[in-house]
């Protein structure tokens, strides 16, 4: 049967389709005017001084890791339940992957565990935090750079579930770097808002501004004020070797349009996450994530916790059932150390990791999207509590 009911997906209207067609009429189509326009909004609603647009989310954390100087022999502290570029870009550049347990509660990293193996001081490297703000949950990010004391310490928060979120306490946007050096967003179809495939990168740093537009253009220097040789019309200058991630216009344009709408989509998500926790309160077996930060949510997944041993049913099993009749799921995340790539780099971990494992046994992300209907919650909840 046909999934009508996915984990997630994109909303598309027709201003959107107008926006995206406008600038196929335009003499430019790659990085342009509208790339500019959409990095100038992105920064403003969130709050930060400047956003530099990328060809997708992995591509940003990439150049934000390139930006932050990531260098063989500095430590990634990140979190295990997350997409692998959260610590791969880092890896990719030399460091080393160091993985903490989570919060069973949230999803997200642990910040007792990640203050306490952080603040160790070290003799060699920087150390580079990427914190995840799971399914949209805040990572308190205020408590944590409160607490942070080890100086050689940046941080790079990988927001690409947590476009609209604000941090507890009445805090900021996410992305307004207030306690960070650079915040990573995704712009894929399944996320908040969607350019088709892109990403952003926000800092409140000229420095790093500078350095994440070298990466994202094959690392090429045109500033007289960086330049080694003499200027010419032509001249340029190869500073570092990276390759070409540009945003294209029209994704761009789509950008610009569906940013408009993001504060719409926040409020539906989260009338659908109400619907879900008043549905399945109460059930023996199965929980969302903590409602703690509803009210600062951007909600990118409804993520179900559900004991399949206390039902007598395999996730596989209950997912194919749900698939008959049309609901899709997915499993958010496969530990990152159970992975060939991580494993090979260190080991067998499963055993230092209580709070994760627990969550991957457990681990269903049932369906939430903007265009979801009045009684599409209840379907969902009805057939998966049958």
């Amino acid at each position: 049967m046909k999934i009508h009911l996915p984990y997630s997906k994109q909303s598309i209207n027709a201003e959107d389709i107008a926006a995206v067609t406008e600038v196929l009429k335009t003499p430019l189509i790659t990085r342009g005017p509208q790339t500019e326009a959409f990095e100038k909004e992105f920064a403003e609603y969130c709050g930060a001084q400047y956003a530099v647009a990328f060809s997708n989310a992995s591509t940003g954390l990439a150049a934000a890791y390139f930006a932050a100087g990531v260098r063989p022999g500095d430590k990634i502290f990140s979190t295990p339940n997350t997409f692998v570029a959260s610590a791969g870009a880092a890896v990719q550049q030399g460091a080393q992957p160091i993985f903490i347990d989570i919060d069973f509660s949230t999803g997200n990293v642990d910040i007792d565990q990640l203050l306490y193996n952080c603040n160790r001081p070290t003799s060699r490297g920087k150390f580079i935090l990427a914190p995840v703000h799971f399914a949209g949950l805040p990572v308190d990010m205020e408590a944590l750079d409160q607490q942070l004391s080890n100086p050689d310490t940046l941080i790079v928060e990988d927001a690409a579930h947590a476009l609209g979120t604000t941090y507890p306490r009445g805090g900021p946007r996410v992305g307004s770097c207030r306690w960070s050096q650079m915040t990573v967003f995704s712009f894929h179809p399944v996320k908040n808002i969607t350019t088709g495939e892109g990403g952003m990168v926000t800092t409140n740093s000229e420095e790093y501004l500078h350095a994440l537009r070298l990466f994202r253009n094959n690392g090429i220097e045109r500033d007289p004020v960086y330049l080694e040789g003499t200027t010419s019309p032509w001249y340029y200058e190869v500073h570092a070797l990276t390759s070409n991630y540009h945003m294209t216009e029209m994704q761009a344009a789509l950008g610009r349009s569906q940013l408009k709408r993001l504060d719409q989509f926040l409020d539906k998500k989260r009338k659908w996450m109400k619907s879900y926790r008043e549905r399945l309160q109460g059930h023996p077996a199965i929980a969302l994530l903590s409602d703690a930060y509803d009210a600062h949510t951007g909600f990118h997944l409804c993520v179900a916790h559900i004991d399949f041993e206390k039902l007598g049913i395999g996730r596989q099993e209950l997912m194919l059932k749900l698939r008959e009749i049309g609901i899709g799921t997915q499993v958010h995340y496969i530990p990152l150390y159970r992975h060939p790539c991580f494993k090979q780099m260190c080991g067998d971990l499963t055993e230092y990791f209580p709070q994760m494992e627990k969550h991957y046994a457990q681990a269903l992300s049932l369906p939430l999207f903007y265009d979801m209907e009045e009684g599409d919650v209840g379907f969902v909840v009805e057939n998966l509590k049958a």
